[in-house]
């Protein structure tokens, strides 16, 4: 790419947040890393924690917070689903619409806009060349963020009465969104990116993008903070035992978010003291506010809390010998992405963006979904590696997906193309 792509760029990000969740801690990585790269760039969020004076607050009244959650959760009481993952309508106008249509910029560049960080309507009327990177799959679906395995796949099929899943009942809203939707949408030019390989290929198979470009960009680390470091006091940091090996798992809620997998992890940590005994090893949980317990199952337990400070972050990565996330469904979840670029090989079900991230008897061990048998198997192969050499490929290819200068680069690129097609529509 030569380099006046990159010159006169100017991007506006736009997601619900700068934190508080994968998506939000995505989005303002994906700013951070544009302006490493001097590229012209600011993060437009309705709730912000940073002191960053590139990101920039729209913000909503307490009155209007509290009556669109009442609309919502009126609406959604009645589509009956057994799909435990979260569903948005996004179906009221923030402003934040208009006000991005008033912004200076060349490219909108959208992340997670649900919580009606953008509605539906005025998603359709951006007058700006729009990216889309998703962050799960609502876009292309109805009001579910995922479908479930072992669903139809109506965001490819189209959703029709005859597709719908046996365990929905009322009014069949994810039906009713996806057409509303593809309605507004009809229009609108959209270029997509799917951070992970799995949810690029679901975007290029759904009937509300097989026309747009999609495209498939891993998303950027901060690999000078992200790193290995020394396990000893990493250890004494956490006040952990150096004489024992440490299964570390972890999420944002990671006992509670069932997509995340602590279920699993617990039946998996019945069958491992086959491959590796309770004698040698502990577990710790990173990311719950409550401790897990003396024990998970008959492994000593180790609580590490939750922590937003990245450094603390690098450092509970540092302590282990094998991560593992056995998540239900995912895209390209941080914890592993951040393990990785700390040297930390991972364990998980071969799901999602997992694949994209491990590579299976090489940098970590990938299983069968939901199969704890494998998944004991992984993390007993892993312990059993030399642990130097195989730190050393798993971080190699971390580099290799992360870097931010090659991500970077990457948008540049994407945002050019959607530049293009949006003023050859013009004409």
């Amino acid at each position: 790419m030569s380099g006046s792509v990159s010159e006169g760029v100017r991007v506006a990000h736009v997601c619900y947040s700068d934190a508080r969740g994968g998506a939000a801690i995505g989005a303002r990585r994906m700013h951070q890393a544009m302006c490493s790269q001097n590229v012209d760039s600011r993060l437009v969020v309705i709730d912000k924690f940073s002191d960053d004076p590139g990101v920039i607050e729209v913000g909503r009244s307490r009155l209007q917070e509290i009556a669109r959650d009442r609309l919502q959760k009126h609406l959604l009481r009645t589509h009956r689903t057994g799909n435990p993952v979260l569903r948005s309508l996004n179906l009221f106008p923030s402003g934040m619409g208009a006000m991005l249509n008033r912004l200076d910029v060349d490219v909108v560049h959208m992340h997670w806009v649900n919580a009606d960080t953008l509605s539906i309507g005025e998603i359709a009327n951006l007058a700006k060349p729009l990216v889309w990177k998703l962050p799960d799959m609502w876009a292309f679906s109805g009001a579910e963020h995922y479908v479930l395995p072992d669903d139809p796949e109506r965001f490819a099929e189209g959703y029709h009465p005859h597709n719908r899943p046996a365990h929905e009942s009322g009014l069949d809203l994810n039906r009713l969104l996806w057409r509303y939707k593809r309605y507004r949408w009809r229009e609108r030019q959209f270029t997509i990116v799917g951070p992970s390989r799995w949810i690029s290929e679901c975007a290029r198979r759904s009937a509300m993008f097989r026309d747009a470009r999609v495209y498939n960009i891993a998303n950027p680390l901060d690999l000078e903070l992200y790193r290995p470091l020394s396990k000893v006091s990493c250890r004494e940091r956490f006040a952990l035992p150096h004489d024992r090996k440490l299964i570390l798992f972890g999420a944002l809620n990671a006992t509670i978010d069932r997509r995340k997998g602590f279920h699993h992890l617990q039946a998996m940590l019945e069958l491992l003291p086959r491959y590796v005994s309770p004698d040698e090893a502990d577990v710790a949980v990173l990311g719950s506010a409550t401790s897990p317990g003396e024990r998970v199952g008959p492994y000593r337990a180790h609580h590490l809390g939750k922590h937003e400070d990245e450094q603390t972050l690098v450092e509970a990565y540092g302590t282990a010998d094998v991560f593992v996330l056995p998540a239900e469904l995912d895209n390209l979840p941080n914890v592993v992405k951040e393990a990785t670029a700390c040297g930390v090989p991972c364990v998980g079900f071969d799901i999602g963006g997992m694949p994209d991230m491990v590579e299976h008897g090489v940098t970590g061990a990938l299983a069968p979904p939901f199969d704890h048998e494998s998944l004991a198997q992984g993390v007993g192969w892993v312990l059993d590696q030399d642990g130097a050499a195989l730190s050393s490929r798993v971080r190699d290819r971390a580099v290799s997906l992360h870097d931010r200068k090659r991500c970077v680069d990457r948008y540049l690129e994407v945002y050019r193309e959607a530049i293009d097609d949006f003023h050859r529509g013009e004409r």
